[in-house]
């Protein structure tokens, strides 16, 4: 059995004139809802093992309070440009990079292809996650390779209080 949890960066800066969107980091209350979903997914006896992440600012920033929070190492979270505004195909394709002996992997990614993804590998079609908000979903095989043809639930959907 294989966990995935699915996480939506936490809540960004509006884009300004000129800016790149992948440069748009989080705000101060997007870090604080950050670190508080890491802690309630700490509380629930979640331990991520492996991030990948979006290669965009925002999914960093988040990515990195989740591995402090979490204990994960920096060797232990890639990213991937590919994630960056991805839908639901890639963010399958990035799971054949991952190491078996994983147990426990996050995803950090963006709207709407985070939320396209767990509705639609859980058959769970009431998903919406918010900025910082995390979908866990339990596969049923031993390899990661498995996923997509696997028995997948949607455990819980954690979303940030206000």
């Amino acid at each position: 059995m294989k966990t995935l949890i699915v996480i939506r960066h936490g809540k960004a800066e509006k884009k300004k004139f000129g800016e790149l969107d992948s440069k748009r980091k989080l705000t101060s209350s997007g870090i604080l809802e950050v670190e508080n979903m890491a802690k309630r997914l700490l509380e629930k006896n979640y331990q991520i093992e492996k991030i990948f992440s979006s290669s965009a600012e925002r999914t960093r920033q988040t990515s990195k309070i989740f591995a402090l929070i979490h204990q994960v190492e920096d060797d232990r979270i890639q990213y991937f440009d590919s994630l960056y505004l991805s839908d639901a195909s890639h963010i399958v394709e990035t799971l054949y990079h991952v190491q078996d002996e994983v147990q426990t992997l996050a995803i950090v990614g963006h709207n709407p292809g985070v939320t396209h993804f767990s509705c639609s590998v859980t058959h769970s079609y009431s998903v919406i996650l918010p900025p910082a908000g995390i979908a866990v979903i339990k596969a049923h095989c031993d390899d990661w390779t498995q996923f997509e043809a696997a028995n997948k639930t949607l455990v819980e959907v954690l979303l940030p209080t206000p």
